[in-house]
């Protein structure tokens, strides 16, 4: 055999060889590229699972009932979190009352709150004071915020772990927690006011009141 000829079997041997790693790191790479897609797939989807300890939410009502937000018997949730030393709160209570009025005409399987943390809204107290006696302190101050502005939005004392505070799900107000039921899961939190309009049709026409209420299931774009 020449030197060419065997230098030319040599080439060929070395080039099946390199095309057969070549094939096996491509597989490896497209098993790979497999395997990550399916689980980001997996992580990225929604997830019908509490993040937030949502289904241990409780409060009680200016009555003394109390609810558990999980055993509501609705397919959604709005609770609309207030403060009476939030200007921005006063001011969408004409939207929350339009919205409170159309959900129980409209959409029995639905249900908007205003809830309050009585350990923020009730000035000096700390958390090791009982919630019962907390929970008195609020409904006075709460008392005078229905009388006073008009809320017509049922009121709910939210109580622990549901807290206003850095760190918290909740930092500050206004802020509407969106949640679906089975389980009580939440899937939107609305930051700052629905609107601070005043006038009905003005409110309507509101394209952030008009958001809210596509985000909440009540109409659709």
């Amino acid at each position: 055999m020449s030197r060419e000829s065997s230098k030319t079997g040599f080439t060929d041997v070395l080039l099946v060889q390199t095309m057969g790693i070549a094939v096996q790191f491509m597989g490896f790479m497209k098993a790979s590229l497999i395997l990550i897609t399916s689980l980001c797939l997996i992580s990225c989807a929604p997830a019908k699972s509490s993040y937030f300890g949502e289904g241990t939410f409780v409060g009680v009502t200016p009555s003394g009932e109390e609810i558990r937000f999980a055993n509501l018997g609705k397919d959604q949730i709005a609770l609309n979190v207030y403060s009476p030393d939030c200007v921005p709160c006063w001011k969408e209570i004409p939207a929350l009352n339009l919205l409170h009025a159309e959900i129980q005409n409209k959409f029995p399987n639905k249900a908007l709150f205003m809830v309050v943390d009585p350990y923020q809204i009730v000035p000096d107290v700390t958390d090791e004071l009982p919630f019962g006696q907390v929970y008195q302190l609020a409904k006075d101050r709460m008392n005078l915020e229905i009388k006073n502005r008009n809320i017509q939005v049922p009121i709910v004392f939210m109580k622990k772990p549901f807290r206003v505070k850095e760190g918290g799900l909740v930092t500050g107000t206004p802020e509407t927690l969106l949640f679906e039921t089975n389980p009580l899961r939440l899937y939107y939190n609305f930051l700052g006011s629905i609107s601070e309009l005043t006038n009905k049709e003005e409110i309507q026409k509101d394209s952030k009141f008009q958001f809210f209420r596509y985000q909440f299931g009540m109409e659709s774009i």
